[in-house]
């Protein structure tokens, strides 16, 4: 495991210590939300400094948020706060991306169980707050027994799609 990991630090990171930094404090932070970004931005040529000046100069070293920036916002966005050819990032303001304010203040999740025929099978319970507040009154309510957790508006689109691999029968609770 250590040498993929070493790899994948090597491949986005190059030489360069400060991204070293931020791929470093975004696995600490959510290893699989990060791992997912670090590869979206590999894929649109955003390494080694420039990962840095997003980090440092955009996000002013706020891991969580660039993490959801490297996720979420539009490419062209992501590069033109980077402003390489400027020297500086520049930085998003707190509005920016809009989703992520958003997710600041909380959204509403949706929750579910795996489909087994044990208790709450193939239900859902929603719950507003951040990420991670939202999983911490799921777990607090029922444990840690739960399959997915999704924003509302992904779980809704994937709901209407027929081929979606999951069956839920209802909400069974609210928690706000």
């Amino acid at each position: 495991m250590d040498d993929i990991i070493f790899m994948m630090a090597k491949k986005y990171c190059g030489g360069n210590p400060g991204a070293l930094a931020f791929f470093c404090e975004g696995f600490k932070y959510d290893t699989m939300k990060a791992n997912e970004g670090f590869a979206r931005m590999y894929e649109n040529g955003i390494t080694n400094d420039k990962l840095y000046m997003l980090w440092n100069d955009c996000c002013d070293r706020d891991t969580k948020r660039a993490v959801y920036i490297m996720l979420h916002d539009n490419i062209d966005s992501i590069h033109k706060h980077i402003n390489y050819g400027n020297g500086r990032g520049i930085p998003y303001t707190e509005a920016e991306p809009e989703p992520y304010k958003r997710e600041k203040d909380g959204e509403w999740y949706i929750f579910t169980f795996l489909n087994n025929g044990k208790k709450n099978s193939g239900k859902c319970v929603k719950i507003k707050g951040t990420y991670g507040e939202a999983r911490k009154k799921m777990v607090d309510k029922y444990g840690p027994y739960f399959a997915f957790q999704y924003p509302e508006e992904e779980w809704e689109t994937n709901w209407n799609n027929p081929d979606r691999f999951y069956r839920m029968e209802e909400i069974i609770e609210i928690i706000d």
